[in-house]
């Protein structure tokens, strides 16, 4: 593990920092929060890391116990999953993510790195914060990505990084259409949207357009 530089405080979010406060840490955690990546999962999603850091700070997270690198003799793939210690960081992470979705958001700017499964995981925060939990379950299908699943159980809201069978929607669209169609006013959203699709009952999918509808509005606490 490379040296860290301490901040020489008797604090322990001092200490947590020192640990993982280094640039593409915690987005590390984030995408393992998910379920266990291989190199190259991880290199799609982060946009813009280069390979030698990130091998890096996967090193880095390995030796700190809070990443367990799955190696089998003969197999070239390493898969990365999260500790029980890393898994820990879960509620850091939705925390961050909340801050930032009331008080950084801003317009995606052109070019600017996108993966769906990020979006996914941000609505996943905001219906748990501002949607009643009732057993619901959501599929989307990327065209240029994979199928991923929003799955509410009664208590607690899921994304699974997988197709799901009898979803109550189904979202076809492609990663532009998406995040065009997520983050845009719902007063503002066209009946039919470009380049994306529902299907499902017609009280499912207005049961769904209302709830995804949080999502630009803000994510009020559930009452």
């Amino acid at each position: 593990m490379r040296e860290t530089r301490s901040y020489g405080h008797f604090c322990m979010l001092a200490r947590a920092l020192e640990r993982l406060g280094d640039r593409w840490t915690l987005l590390i955690v984030r995408d393992l929060l998910v379920g266990r990546r291989r190199f190259t999962d991880l290199m799609a999603r982060l946009g813009g890391i280069t390979p030698k850091t990130l091998s890096s700070r996967l090193r880095d997270l390995e030796a700190q116990g809070i990443v367990h690198a799955d190696r089998e003799t003969g197999r070239r793939e390493v898969w990365y999953q999260l500790t029980p210690s890393g898994r820990e960081l879960g509620p850091v992470v939705e925390e961050l993510t909340l801050w930032g979705f009331r008080n950084a958001r801003r317009p995606r700017a052109p070019g600017e790195p996108l993966h769906p499964e990020h979006l996914l995981q941000a609505l996943r925060v905001v219906l748990g914060r501002s949607v009643p939990a009732r057993p619901v379950r959501w599929c989307f299908r990327f065209t240029d990505d994979a199928a991923y699943s929003i799955e509410c159980d009664g208590r607690r809201w899921s994304l699974i990084p997988s197709d799901t069978p009898d979803a109550d929607v189904v979202v076809t669209a492609s990663s532009d259409a998406w995040a065009q169609y997520l983050t845009t006013a719902p007063s503002d959203r066209p009946a039919k949207p470009t380049g994306i699709s529902f299907d499902g009952t017609r009280r499912a999918v207005h049961s769904f357009q209302r709830d995804v509808a949080r999502f630009p509005n803000g994510a009020d606490p559930v009452r």
